[in-house]
């Protein structure tokens, strides 16, 4: 049992209200910053867990709060600000819970009010504008093209000023997302010059096949786009980018039929309860061409896979018709049960495992065996590898102890090609591990794949309190370089990344003149 584990693990869930912006005093900070990291860590993840007391079924339904911890000549700024959409702004005004959540949250309602719905459902049709769910903006958030934008897979991402975290609304770009969603994950091509910004939507729909789109957009947000409609793939929420292909995985997880419309829209269930396996339904890993194909004819290949589920990929390349690469995979059993008030998904019962996939595209056949034993969840690469031979590792949020599944405790590097493993054991609840290259960007595939630092987010339910904490990739065994502690805490966050950015000036130091008037004042009081 989690609790038994660690015990007040589920406070580091516990709602936040006061938005930041400090400089870490250096007495915070145990170690020493490296000199060499320079730049932003941004990250997302609800900042509440109830609406105006109503209690969020799901950590997933709360509102989105972004942190940026930005490091200076050695020195550390820490800022937070709620994502401010448009039903975080509605319900604020009205002092309730009015959207409900994708993953069940919902305000109680009268049995008029329900007959009232029931019959306005059956009057337009399950699929009508009936009512919105809620759009948190809560899951991704990076920095590109002087942008930083916040993701939620079923909405446009928003846009906020890199400066001050101030929302400056939804965001299109350009009318480039034509299907008005944005998926959490993005990719950076460096095989490309310039460099390329990859990302993707989805949109299923209940009577022809999902609709997927992916962009490749430069620094000044030209793109280049891939559109198609794929039968069978309800739902992708993250992507392997290889040099030719996009891929994703078919899951056998999400069912879209026209009997769960009637019931989300009634409310008597959501697309996150209903997320589990349907043995009818196909496992997949289905190639897409690029747009910088060899061959432009290409088609889209499919290939079957054994049954699971995959949130995140790993790294992955390609050598001729072989494509090699890992993935987090979740079994037959996975559901979306907020698990002991902790964990996601039923991580007790259905944990992660990291698996190697070896997929030959020419005989259409997949290949894949558990690599790893530790639970884990949320792997983490070097942005500036994928696709490449030369991207060879993954960092995972991880429970590596034994007969322990949850809460997720350990950083586990975990090698491709199984020349080295390294675990780094923590003294709290951990978030998902964010690479930052060393001396701002890696662009070039000579650096070495892990010549850098891995940033991580740690609860420590002892004191209540969130620190941030700096690991040298190369020798993640090795603990610590550099812990940075808050006075108060944040609350369990979902996906980040790293910019070479800095939004905030550099802490001037006091001069000889400033330390004496100090003492002075001392003195005087």
């Amino acid at each position: 049992m989690a609790e038994e584990t660690l015990p007040g693990a589920r406070r580091g869930w516990k709602s936040i209200e006061e938005e930041t912006d400090y400089w870490i005093p250096e007495a915070d900070v145990i170690g020493k910053i490296p000199k060499d990291l320079h730049g932003t860590l941004l990250r997302n993840g609800p900042g509440v867990n109830s609406v105006y007391g109503t209690q969020l079924k799901h950590p997933i339904d709360g509102d989105g709060m972004v942190c940026a911890l930005s490091f200076v000549d050695g020195r550390v700024h820490f800022r937070s600000r709620f994502v401010s959409t448009q039903s975080r702004r509605d319900e604020s005004r009205a002092g309730a819970l009015i959207y409900p959540g994708q993953m069940g949250t919902r305000r109680e309602r009268g049995i008029v009010a329900l007959a009232c719905d029931a019959f306005l459902t059956f009057v337009r049709g399950p699929t009508s504008q009936m009512f919105e769910y809620r759009n948190p903006s809560n899951t991704s958030v990076f920095y590109w093209g002087g942008k930083i934008l916040t993701t939620y897979e079923t909405s446009l991402p928003h846009c906020l000023d890199p400066y001050t975290l101030t929302t400056l609304g939804p965001d299109d770009l350009g009318g480039k997302l034509r299907l008005g969603v944005m998926a959490a994950h993005f990719r950076f091509d460096t095989l490309q010059k310039p460099i390329k910004l990859c990302c993707f939507g989805i949109q299923p729909h209940l009577t022809r096949p999902a609709d997927i789109h992916f962009y490749e957009f430069d620094d000044k947000w030209n793109c280049v786009n891939v559109e198609h409609s794929v039968e069978g793939l309800n739902y992708a929420h993250d992507f392997l980018l290889l040099p030719h292909y996009y891929v994703v995985h078919m899951t056998p997880f999400v069912k879209v039929t026209m009997s769960q419309a009637w019931k989300w829209k009634l409310g008597l269930s959501s697309p996150g309860e209903d997320m589990k396996y349907y043995p009818d339904l196909p496992s997949r890993f289905v190639f897409i061409p690029r747009p910088n194909h060899p061959d432009p004819r290409a088609a889209i290949i499919s290939v079957d896979a054994d049954p699971f589920h995959i949130f995140h990929f790993g790294t992955g390349y390609q050598q001729g018709s072989d494509v090699f690469f890992t993935a987090v995979c979740l079994g037959r059993q996975f559901n979306m049960t907020f698990d002991e008030q902790i964990a996601l998904s039923n991580i007790s019962i259905a944990p992660g495992r990291v698996y190697k996939f070896h997929v030959n595209l020419s005989t259409r056949t997949c290949v894949g065996l558990q690599a790893d034993s530790a639970s884990v969840e949320f792997p983490t690469v070097n942005p500036y590898r994928h696709g490449q031979k030369s991207g060879q590792y993954s960092y995972l949020m991880a429970n590596d102890r034994k007969n322990e599944n949850l809460p997720y405790r350990d950083v586990v590097k975990f090698d491709f090609y199984g020349l080295q493993r390294q675990v780094w054991s923590s003294h709290g609840v951990i978030g998902e591990p964010v690479f930052a290259p060393r001396n701002t960007f890696v662009r070039s595939s000579s650096s070495d794949d892990d010549d850098g630092y891995v940033l991580v987010q740690l609860y420590d339910p002892a004191v209540h309190r969130t620190e941030f904490v700096v690991l040298d990739a190369r020798r993640v065994n090795d603990g610590p370089i550099a812990r940075i502690r808050l006075k108060h805490h944040i609350p369990y966050g979902f996906h980040g990344s790293f910019t070479s950015e800095c939004f905030v000036r550099p802490l001037p130091r006091p001069g000889i003149l400033d330390t004496a008037a100090t003492l002075f004042l001392s003195a005087k009081l």
